[in-house]
């Protein structure tokens, strides 16, 4: 068997040449929900690379976006360097929601290929709109309490009720959802001045993570996390029921993993 193993990469090895890899780098742009997202033309400079790379950030409640590409004279990728974030923020008193979502890329399987991708992400999340006081409205009776709570109960992660904070000190109640796992861990967290509330979505390749704070009277149960979830998927901030920020999986096709072999071959000579 490794003898044909062999035999095949030596047959594409063949037909392979080495050139490096081509990225478009030193690019940067900033546009608004005013504006299509548009190609810039002065992203013109392209190098000879290990690997290319984008950052991507969109700030939802103001419109505002970024696109950036960039590259790398290293050639690994780890899981951790193609993620997307998401925060979701909401002030308890006036009820003005921030929303943020940030994408990170970086690949070697073919030239420009961070950039293609960006584009692609680009133009479809910069076409998304949100109306956040409806968001609040659905997320009100199982995430916001009284701002002045005299004493505000958690749930620990042996779910048992605790106090968390007694004025004049005060907390948020905290569940963090591991999704891959489906584990769930509960706590308290004291805050210094407005009580937070907040959703905080990551993923990658290998982790997927789900986390609310909310400030009301024990809220941090798998009802509340199921609940939200669903709101969050109705809306479009996520795109699976079970809170991930894009439902595209990364998947190594055994011919992907030979080029990624001879990336890595190549850039040793």
């Amino acid at each position: 068997m490794m003898f044909y193993i062999t035999s095949i990469l030596l047959f594409l090895l063949s037909f392979w040449s080495c050139e490096a890899l081509q990225c478009t780098t030193n690019c940067s742009y900033s546009y608004n929900s005013s504006t299509s997202f548009i190609y810039p033309e002065t992203c013109n400079q392209i190098v000879s690379a290990g690997k290319c790379k984008a950052n991507l950030a969109f700030q939802f409640d103001i419109q505002d976006y970024f696109f950036s590409l960039t590259s790398s004279s290293t050639s690994t990728v780890f899981a951790s360097n193609n993620q997307r974030r998401g925060l979701l923020q909401i002030d308890g008193e006036s009820r003005k929601v921030w929303f943020s979502h940030y994408v990170d890329i970086e690949c070697n399987d073919k030239d420009d290929c961070a950039r293609d991708l960006a584009i692609k992400i680009s133009n479809e999340l910069s076409q998304r709109k949100y109306d956040f006081s409806k968001l609040v409205n659905q997320l009100e009776q199982y995430m916001i309490g009284p701002m002045q709570i005299r004493r505000l109960n958690c749930y620990d992660s042996n779910e048992k009720e605790q106090l968390c904070a007694e004025l004049p000190t005060r907390g948020s109640c905290v569940l963090e959802n591991q999704i891959k796992s489906n584990k769930i861990t509960r706590s308290c967290r004291i805050s210094s001045g407005k009580p937070e509330i907040s959703i905080r979505m990551h993923q990658d390749s290998t982790t997927a993570t789900f986390e609310l704070v909310c400030h009301r009277d024990l809220c941090n149960t798998k009802g509340t996390l199921n609940a939200v979830k669903e709101i969050l998927l109705r809306n479009n901030i996520t795109q699976t029921p079970d809170g991930r920020l894009t439902g595209s999986t990364f998947q190594i096709s055994f011919f992907l993993l030979l080029s990624m072999i001879f990336i890595t071959f190549c850039h040793q000579l």
